[in-house]
């Protein structure tokens, strides 16, 4: 039995500190890493060691029995020159145990088995009080721990969330990632009647459902559109719902920030016209395609410079024959200087020479809109009714005195000459009606009906020639698969794939042919049933996006897991893309545990952590004949996490079989929200800390 411990408080300089041989991990020194320390490090530099040592005499130095990590943290500060004032002479308080291995033994086990990471929740709620009563800032509190500023904002807003939804979060009524949804919006009333009210509901309280309902509650000051008319917005008095963080706050006003937006569109739109000289211009709160294919367009032509502008394209002319002799010859010094020196002059030639004819500027103008988060301008639209009127060969109103259209006293037959002009809502209601005939007549051709489909998806997905046709409410696209080590993945599926590509009939792409629609649609008609389906198949492989398979997501779990019953079969974790993004301990753990070779394991347990990527990449590259058969079979069917497409498939049955899910992963049912980052590894000893220094 163990017995109660006396310390002894005492000063111990760094150079006489060493990982006693008792430490629960002495023989697992890759715990601390460099890139595990930085919080640590930053904290001790900013309010000192505030946790002592606990050490024990062992030979002629003190050996830590517990604060491994805060000694590889104090020695990370000694190393690193801008950190002023550590040396290995520096002293740091420690508290003595007596010679009582027993009670050595478990010091170190409880220092290492009893630590909890803190609660997010509690988390977050430290760094506000931080904020709001210890005075910090955001760029404090990040140096203190040595973490991102935007991480420690995330934290902020979500440690500001009304208390009776934090509440509900400790209850688990709600899941943390709903409370994140709250924490968007920084009134707390306004979180606290949406929570009441979908509660009063009674069904499930989703992120996303809280996020529906707080979009139309404000505008973010960081956002796009808070930017733009921030300034206005404040000088017209406008309530603005204030954040800890200012990019935060929100613009409560929404009809005042619309008329705002509409306001700089026009000011910008008005701006283009007065630089080139347009007759009108416009604005559009948001891009609305169908009306503006209802403008006409021109566009400028070429012109004969004169005066100084004649000049200087004498100039460009010269020095663009320069860059190509230089271009062209051998031992060119700086190609890509040339290359981008002579793209910049080629357009301010093309500038200098091309230009609007006085006709054009006279029935034309610009539209600014506001699209993607910024203001574009549409320049040289002509509107609908000068265009028909420049048609018809009459004046741009086509009006007499009276408003009514003037025919000069002509004959019945001049009358009968004037072209049909139709209203907006009349030509959109011919569109409509349009849509319905050809969409019964497709109804009535199923052969042609299923193959425009599967042209339209394939061409879309493909994208060789950009989309088609945007009448058809039919949208795929390829998938964006980001990775961080593309380079070093197995690359038998990728070649599985480019040998189906390379076995496809894609003549029907060639292009040499028309480039109109109709020509690749006939030709891709007669190809053989059996062909378009294998390109459809090479076309859908391209369209399948990095998910989680649980959430939303049953159907393809379903399928996949039919398709690839065996994962392994097709695909392994290499050292580069897997096993070198994984600590060493736990490649340890994976190797004595999961793959069943303790003795390995053992054996590189003093080895260095590339040692033990390259053992493992070339473990499963081909298992050794050394292996026993239930080594073998280990490594053979070994996954890591989240990987397995059988377990995906069961993991999204059992979730389909919830009648009312505690939490929707947010990467089955929807994005997570911008700017979310992963919940930290900071501990509350070290929040506590903190926030009382």
């Amino acid at each position: 039995m163990t017995t109660s411990t006396d310390f002894t408080a005492m000063d111990v300089a760094l150079k006489d500190l060493a990982l006693h041989e008792l430490n629960a991990r002495a023989q697992a020194p890759e715990t601390y890493e460099a890139e595990d320390l930085d919080a640590l490090a930053a904290s001790i530099a900013a309010l000192g060691l505030l946790n002592p040592l606990i050490v024990q005499k062992s030979g002629k130095v003190w050996g830590v029995l517990a604060g491994g990590r805060r000694l590889a943290a104090l020695r990370a500060l000694v190393n690193d020159r801008s950190a002023k004032g550590w040396t290995m002479r520096t002293t740091v308080p420690c508290r003595a145990v007596p010679d009582d291995m027993a009670a050595a033994t478990a010091i170190t086990v409880a220092e290492n088995v009893t630590q909890k990471a803190m609660e997010p929740i509690d988390e977050y709620e430290a760094f506000a009080r931080m904020m709001e009563i210890g005075g910090h800032d955001p760029d404090g509190i990040a140096r203190l721990f040595g973490i991102e500023r935007r991480r420690v904002i995330e934290r902020l807003r979500y440690g500001r969330v009304h208390p009776d939804i934090r509440a509900a979060v400790r209850r688990r009524e709600i899941p943390i990632d709903t409370m994140k949804a709250f924490a968007e919006h920084p009134d707390h009333e306004v979180q606290r009647s949406v929570f009441e009210a979908l509660r009063a509901s009674g069904g499930h309280i989703s992120s996303y459902t809280v996020r529906g309902q707080l979009r139309d509650r404000g505008v973010r000051t960081g956002d796009p559109i808070g930017q733009l008319v921030i300034d206005a917005y404040r000088a017209a008095e406008g309530p603005v719902a204030a954040d800890l963080i200012e990019e935060d706050s929100l613009l409560t006003d929404n009809v005042l920030v619309e008329r705002l937006l509409v306001e700089a569109l026009e000011a910008k739109a008005e701006e283009e016209r007065a630089r080139v000289g347009f007759a009108w211009s416009g604005a559009m709160r948001s891009y609305d395609w169908q009306a503006l294919q209802t403008y006409g367009r021109v566009y400028p032509g070429e012109i004969e410079p004169e005066g100084d502008a004649a000049e200087r394209c004498r100039v460009i002319a010269g020095r663009l024959v320069e860059l190509d002799e230089a271009r062209e010859s051998e031992d060119c010094p700086n190609i890509d200087a040339l290359e981008d020196e002579y793209e910049r002059l080629n357009e301010e030639y093309d500038a200098l020479t091309s230009g609007w004819s006085p006709d054009d500027l006279a029935r034309s103008g610009v539209i600014a809109v506001w699209e993607q988060g910024e203001i574009r301008t549409y320049a040289g639209l002509v509107k609908p009714e000068d265009r028909e009127a420049s048609a018809a060969g009459a004046s741009p109103s086509g009006t007499g005195a009276s408003g009514e259209r003037a025919s000069a006293g002509g004959t019945a037959s001049e009358e009968a000459g004037q072209p049909v002009v139709l209203s907006e809502s009349l030509e959109a209601d011919l569109r409509t009606e349009q849509a319905i005939v050809i969409g019964s007549a497709l109804a009535a051709d199923p052969d042609l009906a299923h193959d425009l489909l599967l042209f339209k998806v394939v061409a879309d997905i493909m994208g060789r020639f950009g989309r088609v046709s945007y009448a058809l409410g039919v949208i795929a696209s390829s998938a964006e698969r980001p990775h961080a080590k593309p380079d070093g993945m197995d690359e038998r599926p990728q070649d599985a794939l480019a040998k189906l590509t390379e076995a496809l009939d894609l003549s029907w792409w060639d292009e040499s042919r028309p480039k109109a629609w109709p020509h690749r649609f006939e030709a891709f008609r007669a190809l053989d049933p059996k062909m378009k389906s294998r390109i459809v198949a090479v076309a859908l492989a391209q369209a399948v996006k990095p998910t989680g398979l649980g959430y939303g997501e049953e159907l393809l779990a379903h399928v996949a897991a039919e398709l690839v019953p065996d994962i392994r079969a097709v695909w392994r974790p290499t050292g580069e893309a897997f096993f070198g993004r994984l600590k060493k301990s736990v490649l340890l753990n994976i190797l004595a545990t999961d793959l069943r070779q303790p003795e390995e394991a053992a054996r590189l347990a003093t080895a260095k952590k590339a040692e033990v990527v390259d053992y493992l990449d070339r473990l499963f590259a081909a298992p050794f004949a050394t292996l026993t058969p239930e080594q073998r079979e280990a490594v053979e069917r070994w996954c890591p996490p989240g990987m397995s497409l059988t377990s995906a498939k069961e993991d999204a049955a059992e979730v389909e079989n919830l009648d009312e899910p505690d939490d929707v992963p947010t990467d089955g049912a929807e994005d997570p929200a911008e700017g979310e980052v992963p919940e930290t590894d900071i501990s509350e000893a070290q929040v506590g800390e903190a926030a009382a220094a």
